[in-house]
């Protein structure tokens, strides 16, 4: 029966990196869009960094809002 853990193992390998995608994928998107931005319009390093970090925090600020307002409304028509 040593046959169950290693699925265990391997289902956590194949699985994991696939929630990190739908987790964190909106962010690496806003990310990369910003990084590219930052490329294209011949910023620095430094401020192409700061632009793909600032998106990612846009993105992922934004996403975090649309599904507390879904709960929130959710939630008021339970009531």
């Amino acid at each position: 029966m040593h046959d169950k853990a290693l699925a265990g193992i391997l289902s956590a390998v194949v699985i994991a990196p696939i929630c990190a995608f739908c987790i964190l994928g909106p962010a690496a998107l806003g990310s990369a869009l910003g990084w590219l931005t930052g490329w294209f319009t011949g910023l620095g390093p430094v401020l192409s960094t700061g632009l793909a970090i600032i998106a990612g925090l846009l993105v992922y600020g934004y996403f975090r809002r649309k599904k507390e307002r879904s709960a929130h409304a959710v939630q008021s028509e339970q009531r």
